[in-house]
């Protein structure tokens, strides 16, 4: 699974990056695509901004240890998800943009690649359904613009059927726990990605 993506990175990187749209659904399953992504990403070079929640992120960190040096550990930096979508208070969708970009943009002006997996969670399901698109449009942007490859991943008993046709207009690929699929018509080749 490791190689697939680290390929299928790689393809995202030459094509200016990529915004993907992760909806899982096994919590074991996800740890481990987001330890190949971030391996992918060190062995390519890159540092990794993870946003994650306080109790996954031990698992994630553990089984990192497990394969890098300490060098590479220091390629990996941390943030706890709810501080940064809820920077201050609420999902507030130019806050949190604002908030991104002072974060990467130390990376991008030292010519340091960088990679990004955010797991976005949310107290009150309205609130996120009513900003949610508006903020994924932006990160698109974003990422287009600094050229980088983003997943964001939610967790599917979570996404109401509304919440995943909105993600999945903001996103050019759609990822399980097992496969990533193109969604963009406008990129070009239209293709789907090999299975993870």
């Amino acid at each position: 699974m490791k190689d697939k993506i680290t390929q299928q990175t790689k393809e995202l990187q030459q094509s200016n990056g990529g915004h993907i749209f992760y909806e899982y659904q096994d919590i074991e399953s996800y740890i481990n695509n987001t330890v190949s992504y971030i391996l992918a990403g060190v062995e390519q070079g890159d540092h990794v901004i993870v946003i994650e929640n306080d109790r996954l992120y031990p698992l994630i960190k553990n089984a990192l240890e497990m394969e890098l040096n300490k060098d590479d550990l220091h390629k990996i930096h941390r943030v706890n998800n709810f501080d940064f979508y809820c920077f201050k208070g609420d999902f507030n969708t130019e806050t949190v943009i604002s908030y991104f970009k002072k974060y990467v943009e130390p990376f991008l002006e030292k010519n340091i690649s960088i990679r990004t997996w955010a797991h976005v969670e949310w107290a009150d399901k309205e609130q996120l359904a009513y900003y949610v698109g508006e903020y994924e449009k932006e990160v698109d942007k974003t990422v287009i613009e600094f050229g980088l490859t983003t997943i964001c991943a939610y967790d599917q008993s979570r996404v109401s059927e509304e919440l995943r046709q909105t993600l999945l207009s903001c996103h050019r690929y759609y990822m399980t726990d097992n496969e990533v699929n193109c969604i963009s018509k406008d990129l070009k080749p239209y293709r789907m990605l090999n299975a993870l």
